[in-house]
């Protein structure tokens, strides 16, 4: 078949689709345009032509080679097509046909009926307002102009201001930056224990993107082997972005090896972080006392005079413990020790019970001892009268002086 034989049946299968009422399926012609229609060759096989009927009883035979794809037309669809021109051309009835097409979710219809109530009647508000349209001034106005007027601009379905679109597309591509390190530090992993492991230590190593951090940290948490744990914490610190400094010193609190700990303390006792020493101090309220202990250790050798009022307050905490009870004995509890509550009593039960314990922080004594010079034991009073006179003008506190 010639090209403009192609072209006239595309013609002519748009004004068929146009001019009358659709049903059945959708022929995709593969010289452009669509035909609406009944199959009724469907059983054909293998497929040399398509015959279909179109809505008002005639015929056309379409080639195969004709038809790009044939699209099954949705119930919800034909049954639009069936009733569409039941209702009169009122407002009232097409009011009614665009309530009908969104009981069926069928949006792009019920838009062309809302546009048809609005030419019918420009002031019909609830059409108006389907349709997006907003009150400004006395005149209806699409909510979208009106962004457009006020400076925004259609932004992936919304409308956004340009220093939103621009925030956001940062956004993306930080995130596709992101990404990439996420793949090349997992490669390069993969290489450590083959014979490209000196290549994949000179890359980890000579990684300054801040844009790595994040798949830096998530390689941290996930790694075992203690030489790539050092390497990645070498990187970190290196780095140094305020998201590295807190995985490290997250690292150094809580990470269950001891020398993973005290190699990020290493890193970040070389070049002391106000952001390190403020999680630090934060940690001194933990309920976990080891984790108090660790903090104080951390904030020794940070050696920042700002750390020295919280230490004081952390000399001796009380942290709650569960402990199996026994119905054969009894409990008794005597104040005496420093730090130590008031005198208790209490049988046991024969049940768990939890235990408050007043617990005196040898590693927070030491920290204190590193900062001032001086040692009041666990003598919170003496030290917080020694602190408060430090702190008069006169005194000329330093924070280290014996």
């Amino acid at each position: 078949m010639t090209r403009w034989a192609l072209v006239w049946i595309a013609v002519a299968a748009a004004l068929l689709a146009a001019s009358r009422p659709a049903h059945g399926d959708v022929f995709v012609l593969s010289g452009g345009g669509r035909l609406e229609g009944e199959l009724l060759n469907p059983d054909e096989k293998p497929r040399k032509a398509y015959v279909v009927q179109i809505a008002d009883g005639g015929r056309i035979t379409l080639e195969a080679s004709q038809v790009a794809k044939v699209e099954a037309v949705k119930p919800d669809l034909r049954e639009y097509e069936k009733i569409r021109h039941s209702y009169p051309d009122t407002v009232a009835g097409q009011w009614a046909l665009a309530q009908w097409c969104l009981e069926q979710k069928l949006l792009s219809q019920r838009d062309v009926h809302l546009e048809r109530v609005v030419e019918l009647d420009p002031n019909h508000a609830e059409a108006r307002r389907a349709l997006g349209y907003s009150q400004v001034g006395g005149q209806w106005t699409k909510r979208d102009d009106l962004m457009r007027k006020r400076g925004m601009v259609p932004y992936k379905g919304r409308m956004r201001t340009p220093q939103e679109i621009e925030l956001l597309e940062n956004k993306r591509k930080q995130e596709l930056v992101e990404k990439e390190w996420f793949q090349k530090i997992d490669r390069w992993r993969g290489w450590l224990g083959t014979e490209k492991r000196e290549v994949a230590q000179r890359n980890i190593q000579g990684i300054e993107d801040p844009s790595a951090v994040r798949a830096l940290c998530a390689a941290l948490k996930k790694e075992r082997v203690l030489s790539v744990r050092t390497l990645y914490i070498e990187t970190l610190a290196k780095i140094g972005t305020p998201e590295a400094i807190k995985t490290l010193s997250a690292t150094a609190l809580e990470d269950p090896m001891e020398e993973v700990r005290q190699t990020c303390l290493d890193y970040l006792e070389k070049k002391p972080d106000p952001d390190a020493v403020a999680y630090f101090v934060s940690m001194l309220k933990s309920k976990d006392n080891r984790i108090v202990n660790r903090a104080a250790q951390a904030l020794g050798r940070m050696k920042d005079p700002s750390a020295i009022g919280p230490l004081i307050d952390a000399l001796i905490t009380t942290h709650k413990f569960k402990t199996q009870g026994d119905p054969n004995r009894h409990s008794y509890s005597f104040g005496g020790g420093p730090g130590s509550g008031p005198p208790g009593f209490s049988f046991g039960g024969g049940g768990p019970k939890i235990v408050t314990q007043h617990i005196p922080n040898e590693a927070v004594r030491e920290a204190l001892q590193k900062l001032t010079g001086k040692d009041f034991n666990f003598d919170k009073q003496a030290w917080k009268y020694w602190f408060a006179a430090q702190k008069r003008p006169e005194a000329g506190f330093d924070g280290r002086r014996g």
